[in-house]
């Protein structure tokens, strides 16, 4: 048995009866009720897309490589189920799931139960494999330094934001990549993977890491913790989908829930680059105690006050391996383009510090007291 299914960005996806049994089960089908960008549709509207078909097209991507590589059906199988462990709202939800739970959702043993795990069994996979692939302990097309994955979500988000600067050439990717202890690029693929870097560049300030998109993740992560603190399983993150953790939101914080209903978010106080702080110093603080440090000096509720240091990026494609003239080279080694994009990189991160619009003023000046920082940096009232 056969099964096609139209997709906007790849076109025809063919099923086998054993990929549909997989999607048919519970656990796979709350991947429809979990939006792809979190909470990126407040800022594009048509960023309305799930992780079900994200992971359609990852696996339609995977199919052909493995097809190119000779690989088995369970690599392809380990591509649709690469996000069966996402929690609500995507990479909203992964601090809460990391910080509860002590993993993110690449680690896919609390998802694979139930139904899903009786057709897994039923057709043979080997569910350890699987999840090592999916977690990039075995390197693979999967996750590995340039994998399916990233191919399908920055073609995918680029179309559904309307922002073009996700498009690269995939097909000329996929034909000059080959697996020789890890995914190699032939020297004609070259271009291709700058071009997929120069997207992930493009992609991370216009739409992962938005000043509204962060704003928003944060305010959400806020009011999930205090669910959990309240009682919550966190472990259950992994069952339940965007619309549960909202009535959950609602039960136990119907302040933060009407906020972010309602698009009704925080303002920044602060938000500077590497060039404004202390970077190493930053990355030590901790989020929670320099809110209620903030909120204390500027005489308010510390919930009303959010500290937001995202991560630094580690991106895997720097080192992909090339192949050139039968020799194996470092892609930034061989790449002017890939070398200038690692020392930009960072200069996407920004530092962040966000409360209601009536408080800025002295959010603003309590945080630039407490952490040193100029107070020529200017809020943003939008």
């Amino acid at each position: 048995m056969e099964k096609t299914i139209q997709d906007p960005i790849h076109g025809l996806i063919k099923l086998e009866e054993s990929q549909i049994a997989i999607i048919d089960t519970p656990q796979f089908q709350r991947l429809r009720r979990i939006k792809q960008l979190g909470f990126a549709n407040l800022v594009y509207p048509g960023a309305n897309h799930t992780r079900f078909e994200h992971s359609l097209g990852t696996m339609h991507l995977a199919r052909i490589l493995a097809k190119k590589l000779e690989m088995d059906e369970e690599v392809v199988v380990s591509a649709l189920l690469h996000d069966i462990a996402h929690p609500p709202f995507s990479h909203s939800s992964e601090r809460v799931l990391k910080a509860y739970c002590l993993h993110g959702h690449e680690d896919i043993k609390l998802a694979v139960n139930g139904e899903l795990r009786e057709v897994l069994e039923a057709y043979g996979f080997n569910i350890k494999r699987i999840a090592d692939i999916i977690s990039g302990k075995t390197e693979s097309i999967v996750s590995g330094d340039i994998d399916v994955d990233r191919m399908d979500y920055l073609v995918r988000d680029s179309h559904y934001t309307g922002v073009a600067y996700g498009i690269f050439d995939i097909s000329r990717l996929i034909e000059k990549i080959k697996f020789k202890d890890g995914i190699v690029v032939e020297g004609g693929g070259i271009k291709a993977a700058e071009s997929l870097l120069i997207s992930r560049f493009m992609m991370y300030p216009a739409v992962y890491y938005h000043h509204v998109c962060r704003i928003a993740t944060k305010m959400y992560e806020r009011a999930m913790e205090r669910v959990i603190e309240a009682g919550f399983d966190a472990k259950k993150l992994v069952e339940i989908d965007d619309c549960t953790a909202m009535q959950l939101i609602k039960a136990h914080d119907p302040e933060f829930y009407e906020f972010l209903q309602n698009r009704r978010l925080f303002k920044r106080a602060v938000y500077v680059g590497k060039e404004s702080v202390d970077l190493k110093e930053i990355m030590k603080l901790n989020e929670k105690r320099i809110e209620k440090k903030i909120a204390e000096n500027a005489g308010i509720e510390q919930r009303y006050v959010i500290v937001d240091i995202p991560p630094i990026e580690d991106i895997r494609e720097f080192s992909v391996r090339v192949e050139i003239d039968g020799k194996i080279a470092k892609l930034e080694d061989v790449s002017k383009i890939v070398k200038a994009l690692k020392a930009s990189w960072i200069d996407n991160w920004r530092f962040g510090v966000y409360t209601k619009k009536e408080f800025v003023e002295q959010v603003k000046k309590s945080a630039c007291d407490l952490l040193g920082i100029e107070k020529t940096t200017q809020s943003q009232l939008f």
